[in-house]
């Protein structure tokens, strides 16, 4: 999976420059929602940034990390990715990937296109500028194939409980 080359110390630096460049506060509140984001692994959640904080014993609210969460992407430390459309999913800014998405049970896994991924980031489109590229392929992972076909073996045709009788495999 790839991921930033930005040390931890490079990343609050590179907070705190953009928080005083837009004349914005720089409270613990940020900082501490950027360094659990820093430490999660893969994508994360606003609800897994709240969990991981209170664990910690640092209460915030979500507005708060939502709203924290909008300037980390506005100063590029945080990518902001619409999978689908139930909930946003978030990573640390790192080099152009791609993702495989389970259409089943929602899993994303991170891998490296890198030629696609290359020409993509450099094509030019009229009145529009691209911040970044997120290729998504939707598929069913392996552990999803193995259930459904066993749901298919249980259940001759015709009888099939799960997807109106014609489960995808």
């Amino acid at each position: 999976m790839p991921k930033t080359t930005d040390t931890h110390d490079e990343i609050m630096e590179k907070f705190k420059t953009f928080l005083n460049e837009n004349h914005m506060r720089k409270t613990p509140e940020r900082f501490e929602i950027l360094r659990c984001a820093n430490e999660c692994k893969g994508h994360f959640d606003v609800d897994k940034l709240y969990h991981d904080l209170e664990s910690r014993g640092y209460h915030v609210s979500k507005a708060t990390i939502y709203s924290t969460l909008e300037l980390l992407c506005q100063s590029g430390i945080v990518r902001k990715l619409l999978f689908d459309t139930h909930q946003a999913r978030y990573e640390m800014s790192c080099a152009t990937h791609s993702h495989l998405i389970c259409t089943q049970c929602g899993d994303i896994r991170e891998i490296d296109l890198e030629e696609i991924d290359s020409r993509l980031s450099m094509m030019t489109f009229p009145d529009f500028t691209p911040s970044y590229v997120s290729t998504c392929i939707y598929g069913i992972c392996d552990k999803c194939k193995r259930a459904l076909k066993a749901v298919v073996a249980r259940h001759p045709a015709g009888n099939c409980p799960d997807n109106n009788n014609n489960p995808q495999i």
